[in-house]
């Protein structure tokens, strides 16, 4: 049971950290890192103690390009402003929305390498954690958080397949 708790835990950590990051960025359409909005999300990321990156240049890549990505007034209409900064899960993405938000975070950050960082992976061989590592690549990381972000149960309910992966890996949920 404690490495299946391990990989839930991180799983959860990575959503908590994405989401307290606010948005994400990088892409042509970035907004500058001066911009009163990003500098207000930037800000909140560097706020929290758990956040993806404590590098503030990171933060801003990845608030410029969400705020560009998005736009302002759409980010308005989503209910974020420079007083009030929700975490990606509390905003109402749609599909396309949320997908812009992670390919930015992606852009930036490095989201993958952050959450195997989180797992401890000590008690596995070399061979486990290849595997272990080979389960959750870019894109599956990309869908689960687009599915967590929109709220997609069935998206969600693509742990229990994950975690069918990990036990090929040799993963023992139950080892106490």
């Amino acid at each position: 049971m404690k490495n299946f708790t391990k990989i839930i835990a991180a799983l959860v950590s990575v959503v908590v950290l994405a989401t307290a990051c606010g948005d994400d960025g990088g892409g042509g359409n970035a907004v500058a890192a001066d911009d009163p909005l990003v500098q207000a999300i930037v800000d909140d990321v560097m706020a929290e103690s758990d956040s993806l990156t404590a590098d503030r240049a990171e933060a801003e890549c990845f608030v410029g390009g969400v705020v560009g990505t998005i736009g302002k007034d759409r980010l308005t209409a989503l209910g974020v402003s420079e007083s009030n900064v929700p975490g990606l899960d509390e905003i109402d993405w749609t599909e396309d929305e949320a997908r812009a938000v992670v390919d930015s975070m992606f852009d930036c950050l490095d989201p993958a390498e952050s959450f195997i960082d989180s797992m401890d992976l000590g008690e596995l061989d070399d061979e486990q954690t290849s595997c272990v590592r080979g389960v959750f690549s870019e894109d599956v990381l990309k869908d689960f958080f687009v599915s967590t972000f929109t709220g997609d149960e069935e998206g969600g309910a693509g742990i229990f397949a994950l975690m069918g992966q990990l036990a090929e890996c040799g993963v023992n949920f139950f080892d106490s």
